[in-house]
């Protein structure tokens, strides 16, 4: 019989290779899987941002690309927001359902991106309120931890679907939110934590690099393509197991 260690360590790994190749996934998948799995959302954190924040500092500081005016505007309009409401969840985490919200999260999300040819005519909109969609973006990710998702959106729009340029967007906000996330966790609910699954941050350091290959060998019209079917229907499957 397969237990609950064993499917969460499988999960872990996938999820790894996942985010080595696209720069989102864990957080986007493993906090429904944690979750599920019978994890609070505080130790959900602390168990997947020590390897998320391993896997984007590698994919940051190995880039050959730098934008400035991004990480400015990043900074600035989502990290606040990211705060805010990262206490909020922490607060109300026994009274809000994180499972069903992060479910309608991921169906809502996904299908935004793979009709992202009709989202994209609305380009010049989407430019004028893109610092809105920062705002929303840390409100999303410091409630649910699911903001990747609307930060693909996002990266992918801002990048013209330049694979390289995009996970450079999506790595930097993984980071940034990352580190505030834990350093808030670890500050308020100390206490609570559970510290025994630190060696997951060695399998992404194993793992990431073999990955690098997969990584250059998917084009720019696919990049984000393979991981939002995933995400659909992982969110459908959330859904109909709440039901």
């Amino acid at each position: 019989m397969i237990t609950d260690s064993i499917i969460e360590l499988i999960v872990i790994v996938f999820l790894i290779i996942i985010q080595s190749i696209f720069g989102v996934g864990l957080l986007l998948f493993g906090t429904p899987s944690l979750l599920i799995l019978g994890h609070d959302f505080a130790n959900t954190i602390n168990i997947l941002m020590p390897v998320s924040i391993s896997i984007s500092l590698m994919q940051f500081f190995r880039s050959k690309i730098s934008e400035r005016k991004f990480i400015r505007e990043y900074n600035l309009f989502c990290l606040p927001f990211l705060i805010i409401f990262l206490f909020l969840a922490l607060k109300f985490n026994y009274i809000l359902d994180f499972k069903f919200l992060v479910g309608l999260l991921l169906v809502f999300s996904s299908i935004l991106i793979l009709n992202k040819s009709k989202f994209s005519s609305f380009r010049e909109i989407f430019f004028k309120l893109k610092k809105f969609v920062l705002v929303g973006i840390g409100c999303i990710h410091g409630l649910t931890n699911m903001g990747g998702s609307f930060l693909a959106i996002y990266s992918t729009l801002v990048s013209s679907n330049k694979k390289e340029l995009a996970r450079y967007y999506i790595c930097y906000g993984y980071l940034i939110m990352g580190v505030f996330q834990y350093l808030i966790v670890l500050f308020f609910d100390y206490k609570n934590l559970e510290f025994n699954k630190l060696f997951y941050i060695l399998l992404a350091l194993i793992i990431y690099f073999p990955a690098q290959k997969l990584f250059k060998n998917i084009n720019d019209k696919k990049f984000s393509k393979y991981i939002n079917i995933i995400a659909l229907l992982y969110g459908i499957s959330i859904l109909i197991t709440y039901f």
